[in-house]
């Protein structure tokens, strides 16, 4: 019996890489939120621009490379696709407003932010629908 360690490896390292992604939004949140009640409290110490891109190219390995394990759940409806998009936009938005000191590349941030949300949120929904 001959395991395959080269997919275990691959499949530890893409888990790995999907929980820093979540721990490294959930940072980014409270930090947004300490820099919005105290401002230079973090960016006295860490570029938030640097951070945030580091951020981002986490969550587009997450969402290119991570399958979820199918499991049964309802089809999306219109309401369900409109909060989703709702969301996105809204996050894309946030991603904008959060990045506006680094120019026209806020823009792009914004947009590439906002579809990372899309997906991330539509992959569980896709993947389970193929069944």
């Amino acid at each position: 019996m001959k395991i395959n360690l080269d997919k275990n490896i691959k499949n530890i390292f893409l888990i790995i890489i999907r929980d820093l992604f979540l721990a490294a939004f959930f940072l980014f949140v409270v930090f947004t939120v300490l820099e919005i009640i105290k401002p230079k409290i973090i960016m006295n110490y860490l570029n938030l621009d640097i951070y945030f891109f580091a951020m981002l190219v986490l969550g587009l390995i997450t969402i290119y490379y991570f399958e979820p394990a199918p499991k049964e759940i309802k089809e999306l409806k219109f309401l369900d696709y409109s909060t989703i998009i709702l969301f996105s936009v809204l996050s894309g938005f946030f991603c904008f407003y959060l990045a506006r000191t680094i120019g026209w590349l806020s823009i792009l941030v914004g947009t590439v932010s906002a579809v990372i949300c899309y997906l991330f949120i539509t992959t569980d929904y896709r993947f389970t629908n193929k069944l």
